[in-house]
């Protein structure tokens, strides 16, 4: 039995308000290895990938199984012909490693302006959340990435830290606390 956290892998779930997508699904995925640990742009690429905490293949490969039993699991960087696959599937479903899907825009806009128009495209991420793929979660999954990507909201708050922290600091050493 597999296990990760307190579910177990192999039971199929459901999920409320999502359809059962029919057969043949097709999923398509792309690993995210740690950037090399170099200082400057090196360095933020490696906290970029650190706090986004990328499932590994093995992992994805097992979620897509509980979820998709029968179901085409396909590496894009491991089978260069993977877009003959986009006219041959009735479902497809990209796999994201992390949470937000860092680094799949172009192959989601590969894969939209490929496939077959009656063909619905799903998302999966690391996290066991499904999701359907269309304009509007498109342009929320933007945001959240430029977000992520430039750690906008830790950027925001390092004046405030760093403005704060002396003042703690002081307030502390007149209180007798080391």
């Amino acid at each position: 039995m597999t296990t990760f956290g307190s579910r177990n892998l192999n039971e199929p779930t459901t999920h409320p308000g999502l359809p059962d997508l029919p057969k043949p699904v097709t999923a398509l995925y792309r690993s995210w290895d740690p950037p090399p640990k170099r200082m400057g742009l090196g360095l933020w690429r490696w906290a970029v990938w650190f706090k986004a905490n990328p499932r590994d293949t093995t992992y994805m490969q097992t979620l897509f199984r509980q979820h998709f039993p029968d179901g085409d699991f396909i590496d894009v960087q491991q089978h260069p012909d993977w877009n003959s696959h986009l006219q041959t599937c009735s479902q497809l479903v990209l796999l994201y490693p992390d949470a937000i899907g860092q680094g799949f825009t172009a192959l989601e806009r590969q894969v939209l302006r490929q496939r077959r128009p009656d063909c619905p495209v799903w998302v999966l991420n690391g996290r066991g959340r499904r999701f359907c793929l269309d304009r509007a979660t498109r342009r929320a999954l933007r945001w959240r990435r430029g977000l992520e990507r430039f750690m906008l909201l830790e950027l925001c708050l390092l004046p405030l830290f760093l403005l704060v922290t002396p003042l703690l600091l002081g307030h502390d050493f007149l209180r007798g606390r080391r």
